[in-house]
């Protein structure tokens, strides 16, 4: 695809559908590897994900970039025998599979790898690939509520709440990624592939190992903190005069400019708030002293004045807000999208850059195969 990166020259086979693995196999193509999407007959279902363009979707352009594709009928003979003839050709193979339809299809990474040492298998799964609950099916928001996710995100006294974006979906698909370039050193290195196995459930568990911890520390259960944290204070949403904004105090020295910048003073020395586990046990008061400064200008104007002063804060905004932010074009996150069939110009590139230079889009997601 492009030479300047660093994964040309990699040939990777996608078997993979919906968001996660889809993901997973963009990273790579992002990335310089030349990905061939397997797609079955009646196509891949996150085409049909919501809002739709013609035989594409948002999430589909997104998650399968980058890529060229070839429908396979992988319930016929001949459809499982052009992915052997094509897996002898690759260093990367992606699935998604359930155990069972694995077996069926005779795609089990031993069977693969036993003719072909060299070959790198990835697989992604929604709880792993043993256990008692490896062959149910999963999808971000099941395996939210059964990692505890949705159970600390909401406000504390409502209902748990799915994260906004599909944080185990694009998550596992990173792991996925990152799994499968490790793997790649250890085979420039060896001479032997390797079998790169994550899921939704794993990618879950180490996104509350904060919470984990804590409970083993005190034993107390996990709550929801709205917009806060119950590590930090003041850390979170406050209104001012016109809007909201959040902010975020990681240590005293700054909780200092904090109280300095909006003009209570008063709160730096204040036993209630002195320390970080002061603050934490009375956020809600200190919630209230904070707005009371916060209430004489509007969020602009204190997003400015206390950035400037070295506290963090943010108003809070549209993902689509992007499209118009002066910080994404200054670091060029969003890049072109090569396709005048859609209406999708621009989409985030990869969060990373190779000597200054963001991987781009150099394929739109591919239209069915016909």
């Amino acid at each position: 695809m492009n030479s300047r990166l660093p994964l040309e020259g990699i040939k990777v086979l996608d078997a993979t559908s919906n968001i996660a693995g889809p993901w997973g196999g963009t990273i790579l193509g992002d990335l310089g590897a030349d990905v061939l999407k397997i797609e079955t007959p009646n196509g891949d279902p996150a085409r049909f994900m919501a809002p739709i363009d013609a035989d594409r979707s948002a999430y589909f352009h997104i998650v399968n970039r980058n890529k060229k594709i070839i429908t396979i009928d992988l319930k016929t003979q001949d459809g499982r025998s052009k992915l052997q003839e094509l897996l002898d050709g690759c260093d990367v193979f992606l699935t998604n599979f359930l155990p069972a339809q694995l077996e069926r299809f005779g795609l089990t990474p031993s069977e693969l790898m036993k003719s072909r040492p060299q070959l790198i298998v990835g697989n992604l799964s929604s709880y792993g690939s043993q256990g008692p609950s490896s062959s149910w099916p999963g999808y971000d928001a099941t395996l939210q509520a059964r990692t505890g996710i949705m159970n600390v995100t909401g406000e504390r006294h409502g209902p748990p709440v799915r994260a906004g974006v599909s944080i185990l979906d694009l998550g596992a698909g990173t792991w996925l990624a990152l799994g499968i370039l490790a793997a790649i050193v250890k085979r420039d290195r060896t001479g032997v592939g390797s079998l790169v196995e994550t899921s939704l459930y794993e990618t879950g568990a180490s996104w509350v190992s904060y919470h984990i911890a804590a409970f083993e520390l005190t034993g107390d259960a996990s709550v929801r903190s709205g917009s806060g944290h119950p590590a930090f204070s003041p850390y979170g949403i406050f209104s001012t005069k016109s809007g909201d904004i959040c902010i975020g105090v990681g240590n005293n020295a700054i909780f200092a400019k904090l109280c300095t910048a909006i003009g209570q003073v008063k709160l730096i020395e204040d036993p209630q708030y002195r320390e970080n586990m002061d603050r934490v046990k009375n956020a809600l008061a200190l919630k209230g002293e904070i707005e009371k400064g916060l209430l004489l200008h509007p969020a602009s104007y204190w997003v400015k004045v206390l950035c400037e002063s070295g506290v963090a804060a943010e108003e809070v905004l549209r993902p689509e807000e992007m499209l118009t932010d002066e910080q994404a074009k200054s670091i060029g996150v969003l890049i072109n999208y090569p396709d005048n069939s859609t209406a999708v110009k621009v989409v985030p590139g990869l969060p990373l850059r190779f000597d200054g230079v963001r991987p781009q889009v150099i394929l739109p997601a591919p239209h069915r195969d016909s």
